[in-house]
């Protein structure tokens, strides 16, 4: 597995999955601004769905910006969440992040919750998400 650290003010995007027993999460960070940045989200989003979790928790805390082609990711893995059956809980978006979502809509359909209500596996909301054996970083 590609396992790389960053720090919180990245300008790439970083997006660190992570999977328990019992549940399931996402950590994004940096800009998803690119094309390429919104592939890797779409992976990731992807992969976590693929771990048959009822609920799985996205850290939004050090997620700086999110283009149309990533909200496009966003919504496209909260269309594939619902189909299976799984919750989509985005935690502590900033609000310029909020800004955007509220610009297209999209923060009409997705389950946005306060960072303290994060209920992933703990290990994503390091600064620095060390290699462990149930985390997987996509970089972009």
């Amino acid at each position: 597995m590609n396992k790389r650290a960053t720090s919180p003010v990245s300008a790439t995007f970083t997006a660190h999955v992570g999977n328990l027993q019992t549940t399931a999460g996402l950590s994004l960070r940096g800009r998803c601004d690119t094309a390429a940045a919104a592939q890797q989200l779409a992976q990731a989003i992807e992969e976590v769905i693929g771990y048959d979790q009822a609920l799985v928790w996205v850290d939004c805390q050090r997620l700086l910006s999110l283009s149309w082609h990533g909200q496009r990711a966003i919504y496209n893995g909260h269309q594939r969440a619902r189909v299976a059956g799984t919750g989509l809980y985005w935690c502590g978006l900033l609000p310029p992040v909020r800004h955007q979502l509220a610009d297209t809509g999209l923060h009409l359909l997705l389950d946005l919750l306060p960072a303290a209500r994060y209920s992933g596996p703990a290990v994503l909301l390091q600064e620095v998400v060390p290699q462990a054996l149930y985390t997987r970083s996509f970089i972009a």
